[in-house]
């Protein structure tokens, strides 16, 4: 199916079709390849993404300017290409229309042959590996001819990407809420410390943030909790001994796992990646903590397959006993099914992944 846009004259779109400009076809196409190639900055890169020649993205981008009658990019050969302030304007608009049309065909599809075509989810990384491949085995095992695309990155950077309609909805932290943004709290998530089953407080209940006083830690370097979660510790008398930093959650598990150290996490998982088991404890001081939410663009009717989301969500993310939640929860993680004891190497829910050896290469190593 071809869709044309008509350019009318004088529609408003200042220094994008000037007046007395003739009515030309802009076809969906053609729109598509221009955001394209505003998202990579170069041709090459843009018709890699989109499995097209170079040669056809070029056309397409000199057709869009004819019909236009105006320059949306600038070409450097060795600099890739750059959007003039005309483009940047219709970037933006184009990527509202491709979005908008993704979701009229949704709207068809959802009416008469059941969810279908691509869903795009973004996540804040920190919470990917809790949420991601629970929603992503979801939508594969229940709407099959859903292509769903996944998005990973910084929460407030994911939200813009949804807002300039490049992500259909976002799982992010309640501290991470932009301003333009709807969001729905799926689960509060108490601040807990994590340490190996052999650290020496490992057998308690629960422990205080002054007992950690000695011991080194290691703590996640990334927004929000960089620096957050330091100055946090220091109001409760805690001056923490930091050894490790780093923006992966799974690393910070590992090196916790190793009884290297100990540290302050959201999300609770039954052993490091590598098979490590963890204890999680609460803390006897009131430390708040924050939420995982679920984000959707402001103003904007939200598509079947976000309100389906939206049911699943709530159904596997909420704590047990709240409204929505299923009628029980095993284990650790969010998500009902995780197990709960502890796994020999395997995922970050804790199910096994079986691994084999490399084998020789059968005329020699190859390098």
């Amino acid at each position: 199916m071809k869709v044309v846009w008509r350019c009318m004259p004088r529609s408003g779109w200042a220094g994008v079709a000037g007046e007395g400009t003739a009515m030309k076809d802009v076809t969906l196409r053609q729109l598509e390849y221009f955001t394209a190639i505003a998202e990579a900055g170069s041709i090459t890169e843009a018709a890699r993404k989109c499995h097209v020649t170079q040669a056809g993205m070029s056309m397409a981008l000199k057709e869009l300017e004819a019909a236009l009658g105006v320059q949306l990019a600038i070409r450097r050969r060795s600099k890739g290409v750059h959007l003039t302030p005309v483009g940047r304007a219709l970037a933006t608009r184009a990527r509202v229309l491709l979005r908008d049309t993704q979701r009229l065909l949704h709207s068809v599809g959802d009416a008469t042959t059941g969810f279908v075509g691509t869903f795009t989810v973004g996540c804040f990384s920190t919470l990917s590996t809790q949420v991601l491949p629970v929603v992503a085995e979801y939508f594969a095992r229940t709407h099959p001819r859903v292509a769903l695309e996944i998005v990973e990155g910084d929460g407030l950077d994911i939200q813009e990407r949804m807002l300039s309609g490049q992500v259909d909805a976002c799982f992010v932290l309640g501290t991470q809420r932009h301003p333009e943004v709807e969001t729905v709290v799926l689960r509060e998530l108490p601040y807990l410390v994590v340490m190996s089953s052999e650290h020496p407080l490992a057998d308690r209940d629960a422990v205080s943030v002054r007992d950690l006083d000695g011991y080194p830690a290691a703590l996640l370097n990334v927004e929000p909790a960089s620096y957050a979660n330091e100055a946090m510790l220091r109001r409760f008398g805690l001056d923490p001994q930091v050894a490790y930093r780093s923006a992966s959650v799974p690393t910070v598990r590992e090196i916790v796992g190793r009884n290297l150290a100990w540290s302050l996490l959201l999300e609770t998982v039954p052993a490091s990646p590598g098979g490590r088991p963890l204890r999680f404890l609460p803390t006897v001081e009131d430390m708040g903590g924050n939420a995982l939410n679920l984000a959707f663009p402001r103003m904007a009717r939200p598509t079947g397959l976000a309100a389906e989301l939206l049911r699943f969500s709530r159904s596997s993310f909420a704590a047990p006993g709240a409204a929505g939640a299923p009628p029980s929860t095993t284990g650790a993680g969010w998500a009902s099914g995780q197990p709960s004891g502890g796994a020999a190497v395997g995922s970050p829910a804790g199910r096994p992944l079986a691994w084999a050896p490399p084998q020789p290469h059968p005329e020699g190593d190859p390098c």
